[in-house]
């Protein structure tokens, strides 16, 4: 049915072209015959769906328009002159930069808030004071005030910035400037302010110094003479000490040195472009993802265009509620409305194990995952180690073999000996890597679930009978338990990611972390190189010489020549191993002559 899929695009395409007032390519018979064709087709309903929303625009320009001309050429009498199509802005775009915009601010707003409470533990407030300046005539500016503030005295009495209540409005308050673009403006020119001039000298500060010097050369006596100028300067107010300035400038530099990367983090206009594959049920087909991408932190999600989506293990279901939506995540329920409209920001949704961030600008939302990457992408590799395991070919997919075993043994089925014997590892050399790989990947998730709920002795006395029945030594057997002991109860811990483009794997197996960029990434495992780069759906692609090319989600495992390549992604984070066969490695030649640990039957 796909020609069914690319029939409904170019159907779009040549509306497109009717409502910009072109002619449509192939002609109108062209389009009137495909038309015709879509609309007797067996559509699927989301192609349906689609047919229906152009032909109805298609149908009303014809009703609104006159009709085409039979020869469109012959009434142009002037140059040819080509200019190019205006950008035009979508719903869907413009929702795009308002989820973007709205989930960099609510990230900003909290780096803000939690630095203003670092910053009120100095002993001097100097970087408060400033950004309490910067934010006051940031704001008066945006009300056309022309009188500005001076950066405050440490002990201004209408301040009170030992009070966190007023630290975290002082915060807060900066934070609604740096939604708008004109008010990051504003606050970077009231930085700078702040640091050319943290506070104006007096205007009769020279009249006062001129006086206080002239006094001084009276012929008064020395009590006289200091009553006198005492009595000057009680007519003027006290000139703030000019050592304060070098403190203020610098107090000034640190608080640009943090917001600066914050504003230039900020959200760039798209001019009307949505990414490729980046939004699921998107209304555009080259915006439209493919599926839910589990390797990521973000998904955003076209609520009109579907009901139902399965992401991170989570089964997400949303119904329109008037102008809100209702949206079910795992169990939990909870009613959504347009970001912007809750004074709190982003709406939280709590599950047993982390918690979802919602935003919502129109019918569009981004659900956004927070976790700890580095536990999570640690639980990862343990699984992917796991996965490892059992995709080892030696001694007839000898692992995978006993992870069956395992699995018949602690549902408390007897043993299939026949279907475990190693002939039947036929079907796993002939079966294709990416069906290989998921097999594996579920039987492995399976063993975790069955093995959380099964006592550690008793798990290790299933592994040993798994053993035994195969004919192989305890050890093996020991070896997958202790993989998946690991993968459910004490994932690995990884390093720091590193950033690079090209770096080689550890001879140990250990895995490297990679901090990924928008440049391809070369991965040297011994003699073979890992190419990752993200191709024109913004999927991360795994490119191997000698294999087909591959899309990295969340947990990858490649088997090449006596080594599998582990691949794992959470967000921008990557970790890379590569791991040697064990099956063999394990077992010393002594005792392979013995056939002690043979594994035919």
């Amino acid at each position: 049915m796909n020609y069914l899929t690319e029939l409904t695009e170019l159907f779009e395409y040549k509306v497109a072209d009717v409502l910009a007032g072109r002619v449509p390519r192939g002609g109108w018979r062209s389009l009137g015959m495909l038309r015709e064709e879509l609309l007797q087709a067996p559509l699927e309903p989301a192609l349906l769906r689609r047919l229906s929303e152009a032909d109805q625009q298609y149908r009303l320009y014809q009703k609104g328009s006159r009709p085409p001309e039979a020869n469109p050429r012959a009434s142009f009498n002037g140059p040819s002159i080509w200019t190019a199509p205006a950008t035009t802005e979508t719903d869907e775009s413009r929702a795009w930069e308002d989820l973007q915009l709205l989930a960099w601010h609510h990230r900003t707003s909290r780096l803000v808030s939690v630095q203003a409470l670092r910053w009120q533990r100095e002993p001097a407030l100097a970087q408060l004071r400033v950004l309490f300046a910067v934010t006051e005539n940031a704001e008066r500016a945006a009300a056309n005030t022309a009188q500005s503030v001076a950066v405050p005295p440490v002990d201004d009495p209408l301040m009170d910035l030992h009070d966190p209540e007023v630290v975290q409005n002082l915060a807060g308050a900066l934070s609604k400037l740096l939604l708008s673009e004109q008010g990051r403006a504003r606050v970077r020119t009231a930085l700078s302010a702040a640091q050319s001039a943290p506070f104006p000298r007096h205007a009769d500060e020279d009249v006062l110094a001129a006086r206080i010097a002239a006094a001084e050369r009276e012929p008064l006596g020395t009590q006289a003479r200091e009553d006198l100028v005492r009595a000057l300067r009680a007519e003027y107010p006290t000139p703030r000490d000019p050592r304060e300035r070098p403190a203020i400038r610098e107090a000034a530099q640190q608080v640009a040195a943090f917001l600066e990367p914050l504003i230039i983090a900020a959200p760039t206009p798209t001019l009307g472009a949505v990414p490729h594959g980046s939004v699921l049920y998107a209304r555009h087909p080259a915006a439209a993802m493919r599926a839910p991408d589990d390797g990521a932190d973000v998904l955003v999600i076209n609520l009109r265009g579907g009901q139902t989506a399965r992401w991170r293990g989570l089964n997400v279901s949303w119904q329109p509620i008037g102008k809100n939506w209702q949206i079910q995540v795992a169990g939990q329920v909870a009613l959504l409305r347009p970001s912007r409209d809750t004074g709190d920001g982003p709406q939280s949704i709590i599950l047993p194990e982390t918690q979802l961030r919602a935003f919502v600008s129109g019918d569009y939302l981004m659900l956004r995952l927070e976790s700890q990457a580095a536990t999570e992408l640690g639980t990862r590799a343990s699984l992917g180690r796991a996965v490892s395991l059992l995709l080892d070919p030696g001694g007839e997919y000898l692992f995978l073999r006993m992870a069956r075993a395992a699995a018949q043994l602690l549902r408390g089925a007897p043993l299939d000996l026949p279907s475990l014997q190693g002939s039947s590892a036929r079907k796993y050399r002939d079966a294709t890597p990416d069906a290989l790989m998921a097999f594996a990947r579920k039987g492995v998730e399976s063993l975790m679930v069955r093995l959380g709920r099964t006592d550690t002795a008793q798990a290790a006395q299933v592994f040993r009978a798994a053993s035994d029945a195969l004919g192989v030594h305890p050890v093996l057997g020991r070896r997958l338990h202790e993989a998946l002991h690991v993968a459910l109860r004490s994932p690995e811990t990884l390093s720091d990611p590193r950033a690079g483009k090209n770096l080689d794997l550890p001879d140990t197996g250990e895995f490297l972390s990679v901090l990924m960029g928008d440049d391809p990434l070369t991965l040297q495992a011994g003699t073979r190189s890992v190419t990752l780069r993200l191709d024109y759906k913004s999927e991360l692609a795994v490119i191997i010489p000698g294999h087909a090319p591959m899309i990295l989600q969340d947990l990858l495992v490649v088997r090449v020549p006596d080594l599998n390549l582990i691949l794992v992604r959470h967000g921008q984070w990557l970790a890379a191993a590569a791991v040697h066969d064990e099956s063999t490695d394990m077992i010393s030649p002594d005792l392979l002559e013995d056939g002690l640990f043979s594994t035919r039957h």
